[in-house]
């Protein structure tokens, strides 16, 4: 059996490649979306409405044939596209073909006037997900929109988290005849609706670098606690924050660590709790002063407030307020392969820290972390030594049902 999965293109005929068309023409069966099927049937009368997993069924179900089943997806067979999943999913036996389309994102590019070299491409079609964290670190954005993640509900989330004042080009139908394309703020184009598969590309000014490193001075201090600087870069060594994970911060203080762990995670967010008002106003200032958006901050004890986050990749514990059993026991529960990151400056906390750890079969590793700084005195410099901190992770968990460990 041959399959050709074919891109078609926004959706005018006049713009699928003559391959396209000849392919289209010259299939058995040719299997397509509703909103594409009339494209399909000026050129076959083979045409076929079928959903995603039933072209996939037909196809492991047919693989023995020797037909030639054509697959008409939109936009382009490179761009979200069903064609990785029959790529993934087709039989050994199964012979395919992809025949490329112009995406939505190049046409709607050039409708725009932008090139898209350094553009981040995001698709939050059918899924769940935010703007946020990608308009704030980036300049050019281009979004596939639809399903619950529909082009008004995402710039108003934008206008949540102070961004607002983002230039948003928005596209409707493209190509069609009855194209619309729509530019203004966030803030001027949330109140109104869209089409449902509406495209957007996002222009922030002003995108945070997340790989600046942030030193002290770069943060309002406030009376609450805050990791200082060599102490929150050896964390995030130790953290191993990949951009897309899911962040927890236990004790945020002046958010320091927060921010510089959002940097980090520059595709998710970070959920932080302080039970200290007048911190969390301080972190919320911090966000505004060095324009890190992606921080969701609750004030309130913990564990109760982390029981409404999602799931984490890694957790930061800055502060537990004598309630590290428990927080401990909800992060695991929630993901039993969390990193977590303890600190602690007393014995007592580290002792406890470490037999938390051992108590739920993670094996602890520990380091203490001792900074001196050069200080003037006079017209020589001393060097002045801050208090030591212990910073204690997970390694290693216990053995699963299968009798393998999992990573910590």
């Amino acid at each position: 059996m041959k399959v050709k999965v074919i891109g078609a293109g926004p959706g005018d005929p006049g713009m699928l490649t003559r391959r396209a068309r000849e392919a289209i023409a010259a299939a058995d069966r040719v299997y397509t979306s509703d909103h594409l099927l009339k494209l399909v049937e000026k050129l076959t009368d083979r045409g076929e409405v079928r959903s995603v997993g039933d072209t996939l069924e037909i196809i492991r179900r047919s693989a023995g044939s020797g037909e030639t089943l054509a697959v008409v997806a939109s936009g382009d067979t490179g761009f979200y596209s069903i064609a990785s999943l029959i790529r993934r999913d087709a039989p050994p036996a199964v012979e395919v073909e992809f025949l490329c389309g112009i995406s939505s994102m190049q046409y709607f590019a050039a409708a725009c006037g932008f090139g898209y070299e350094e553009m981040k491409l995001v698709s939050l079609h059918g899924r769940e997900g935010s703007l946020v964290p990608f308009v704030c670190y980036h300049r050019h954005v281009f979004a596939l929109t639809g399903g619950a993640a529909s082009a008004q509900e995402l710039l108003k989330e934008l206008c949540r988290y102070g961004l607002g004042d983002v230039k948003v080009y928005a596209g409707e139908r493209l190509s069609m005849a009855d194209e619309n394309i729509a530019e203004g703020t966030a803030s001027e184009l949330s109140e109104r609706g869209f089409d449902p598969l509406t495209v957007l590309i996002l222009v922030n000014e002003s995108p945070r670098d997340p790989e600046k490193t942030l030193s002290d001075g770069d943060f309002v201090r406030g009376k609450a606690p805050m990791t200082k600087e060599a102490v929150r870069e050896l964390s995030l060594s130790w953290l191993e924050i990949r951009p897309a994970e899911t962040i927890w911060d236990v004790g945020a203080g002046t958010g320091a660590m927060t921010c510089a762990m959002a940097q980090r995670a520059r595709e998710s967010f970070v959920f932080a709790v302080e039970k200290n008002p007048e911190a969390v106003e301080t972190v919320r200032q911090n966000m505004d002063r060095l324009g890190i958006r992606n921080i969701q901050i609750v004030c309130g004890e913990a564990p109760a407030e982390l029981e409404h986050f999602p799931a984490p990749d890694r957790v930061f514990v800055g502060g537990s307020s004598g309630n590290l059993n428990a927080i401990l026991d909800l992060v695991f529960r929630k993901n039993r392969n969390a990193r977590v990151l303890i600190t602690a400056v007393t014995l007592e906390t580290l002792s406890e820290a470490v037999s938390a750890l051992n108590e739920r079969g993670k094996e602890p590793e520990v380091r203490c972390v001792n900074v001196a700084d050069a200080r003037p005195l006079g017209r020589y410099h001393l060097m002045k030594a801050e208090n030591p901190v212990y910073l204690i992770r997970n390694i290693r968990s216990v053995k699963n049902e299968e009798g393998t460990c999992d990573e910590g």
